[in-house]
């Protein structure tokens, strides 16, 4: 807990201006001078109100500050653009400042234009050039359309302009208080918000459209809808084609023009993405580290959950004895359970760990496992009692994970089951997309020497707990009805406290380092906790009494360096290598031309880039489809072509290179309760 205090509010004061003004292209830097006589009055520790005035007025000025950038905008598209000149345009907002007056504020709005009208001027060009070509081989029965003038887009930039002053200008008294707490709530921690009843309803309705639409999880990031989460199974999922932190700027139905949804409501966003199940969608997306946006058309369908399974399948590799060794690898994308069929009691509930021990007895039941792989790449987290279920199968008994509240209290979380349901050699896999849930997990089998970790330099760091307070129904909020007269006055979600390694260690911002790393397409991607504003620090507490395996630790400067022998000599991992660096060297530019030939140069680089991960993601993807649930899991299967998943097949390979030939015992077998 922490009190109010001019330092505190002098910090939300900035915060307000940055949350209507994300990128700092609106305000000037004279727009925060001018209303710093709020800076520390915006609590009154007597009443125990915020100032609402201050929110209500400096929104007024970013109103117009709005309204001065649409109509320079609209008037800046009829005027000529040179695109032979050196210029550039910075889309980084790193240590970005306020602009110190309307010159430089109106030269990136300038900026913001050209570059709009450039790249449609490239894409004509090449649409056009392609028509040509299509022509010339006779692959088309009509002529080749006209190339399209730079009319059409003036006209839609017009619109769009005009759509998205209307848009902030038609907010709802309730927004604006929305926004205004939300920017108090966001100093302590970026996943603590205010939601007004319009946003509580948007909240809900993201697991709507995580199962029937596209299959992925969004957010409003400023003026952007941003992905969060792509979901296994879905239309994005399996397109390839989306990722999480990338932004959609406009959606469009089939047959129909885009839309614009900068700035538009999340419920609106979700309902023009939403739609019948074999329809298409077509959205402009600007890619994650990316200046360029591209369409991507997608088929809506509903995610069936069995996509999202626990699936497994075993393969032989072979080891230096000469001998085949047989292993199991389970894919686990996320942490399910059927809350309500537990809690009632229903004899056969779903459940995550439920599905991965029975994939583990139908293993052991065909033959002894030589070693396991628990891949838990992408997995973003889920029931945490269901990490704690999980991590039981493998360990015999002890603590899981530590949980400290914000009143200070420690509560530790055990295995439920005496035995392991599994004994034998075991690697997790995981990268910078595994969170929460899954970095318990991994946490807790390096922690105890049970398992070798292995993936991208860190997991994704979140490390904090989260709950909703519904404001109308909490007694302790004296007076949150009288804020509206009574009408109903939203959620609040707030981190109430943080997970901890056993060893004491915190997950938050660090995650979970991997006791073998392999370089990733992460490396140089700005995701991960420690990206976000005012995120909560790594901090530690006592450790818990647990036991822990010491030959873990002892033997892994050997599978050090055996990795690293497997690594160099790899062919695949090599030409892998020359593709990161490529895909370094292009995120390192932070400024983009708008010199009509150096662009077209640097869109083909960052296609490039771009197809390079898009293969990598693919190819993982791919070697995933012939698994078996835990209704149906068969005899092993030799390993297929290495191209297809390089870290998989890189770890079996460590695995098969460090294998004792004796195979382990099975397992005494317990039922998780």
């Amino acid at each position: 807990k922490q009190q109010m205090t001019p330092e505190l509010s002098a910090q939300w004061y900035e915060n307000y201006f940055c949350f209507l003004d994300f990128d700092k292209t609106l305000f000037l830097a004279a727009d925060l001078e001018e209303f710093k006589s709020y800076e520390t009055v915006l609590w009154d520790r007597r009443t125990r109100t915020a100032n609402l005035e201050f929110a209500f007025i400096v929104y007024q000025r970013f109103l117009e500050r709005v309204r001065e950038w649409a109509v320079f905008s609209i008037a800046c598209l009829e005027q000529p653009h040179d695109f032979t000149i050196e210029e550039y345009i910075t889309f980084s907002t790193d240590n970005r400042q306020w602009a110190k007056n309307r010159e430089e504020l109106q030269d990136n709005w300038r900026k913001k234009v050209k570059n709009l009208l450039l790249l449609e001027q490239i894409r004509l060009a090449e649409e056009a050039e392609q028509a040509a070509d299509d022509a010339a081989r006779n692959e088309q029965k009509t002529a080749p359309e006209t190339a399209r003038t730079e009319e059409p887009i003036i006209l839609r930039q017009k619109k769009n302009y005009a759509r998205a002053y209307k848009r902030r200008l038609e907010l709802e008294p309730i927004q604006i208080v929305e926004m205004f707490a939300s920017s108090f709530a966001q100093l302590f921690d970026p996943h603590s918000v205010y939601m007004a009843p319009r946003t509580k309803e948007d909240f809900d309705i993201n697991m709507s459209l995580s199962l029937q639409g596209i299959g992925a999880s969004l957010f409003t990031a400023g003026a952007y809808t941003e992905i969060a989460h792509i979901i296994p199974g879905g239309p994005a999922e399996k397109s390839g084609l989306l990722k999480s932190g990338d932004r959609i700027t406009a959606v469009a139905q089939d047959g129909e023009e885009p839309v614009d949804i900068m700035d538009m409501p999340l419920q609106q966003v979700v309902s023009k993405i939403r739609g019948p199940k074999g329809t298409v969608v077509h959205l402009t997306i600007l890619p994650e580290g990316s200046s360029t946006t591209q369409v991507v058309s997608l088929i809506r369908d509903e995610i069936k959950l069995t996509d999202q399974e626990a699936q497994a399948e075993c393969r032989e590799i072979s080891t230096p004895q000469g001998r085949k060794a047989r292993v199991q690898i389970i894919y686990l994308p996320t942490f399910y359970s059927d809350f309500n069929g537990k809690f009632n009691q229903k004899e056969d509930f779903t459940s995550s760990a439920r599905d991965v021990q029975k994939l583990l007895q139908q293993a052991q039941e065909q033959g002894p496992l030589d070693a396991v792989v628990l891949d838990l790449r992408g997995n973003g987290g889920g029931s945490l009692q269901e990490a704690v279920d999980l991590a039981g199968l493998f360990l015999q008994g002890g603590p899981v994970v530590q949980v400290r509240y914000y009143r200070g209290q420690i509560e530790k979380m055990r295995d439920p089951l005496p035995e392991a349901i599994y004994s034998g050699p075991l690697a997790v896999l995981v990268d910078k997309f595994s969170a929460s849930a899954s970095e318990i997990v991994a946490a807790c089998l390096q922690d105890c020497g049970r398992a070798l970790v292995l993936g991208d330099k860190s997991t994704h760091g979140k490390g904090t707990v989260q709950t909703l307070y519904d404001l109308d129904r909490d007694p302790q909020i004296q007076g949150a009805a009288t804020i509206l007269n009574h009408a109903p006055t939203g959620s609040l979600k707030i981190t109430i406290g943080k997970f901890y390694r056993i060893n004491g260690s915190s997950t938050q911002v660090r995650g979970v380092t991997p006791d073998i790393i392999f370089p990733a397409f992460s490396d140089y991607m700005e995701v991960g906790e420690e990206r976000l504003p005012h995120v909560m620090p790594w901090d530690v507490i006592p450790p818990t009494r647990f036991s822990a395996d010491q030959e873990m630790a002892a033997k892994l400067p050997a599978w050090k360096q055996v990795a690293e022998k497997y690594l160099t000599e790899s062919k695949d991992f090599q030409e892998y290598l020359q593709d990161l660096e490529f895909f370094g060297k292009l995120r390192e530019q932070k400024q983009v031309p708008l010199n009509i030939a150096a662009r077209k140069e640097y869109i083909k680089q960052e296609k490039a880039a771009s197809d390079m991960f898009r293969k990598f993601h693919t190819q993982r993807r791919q070697a995933r489809k012939p698994k078996a649930t835990a209704d149906d899991q068969n005899q092993s299967k030799p390993v297929p072509d290495k191209t297809q998943d390089l870290i998989l097949e890189a770890t079996l390979a460590i695995l098969g290179e460090l294998h004792q030939s004796q195979p382990p015992a099975v397992s005494p077998i317990h039922t998780i309760p």
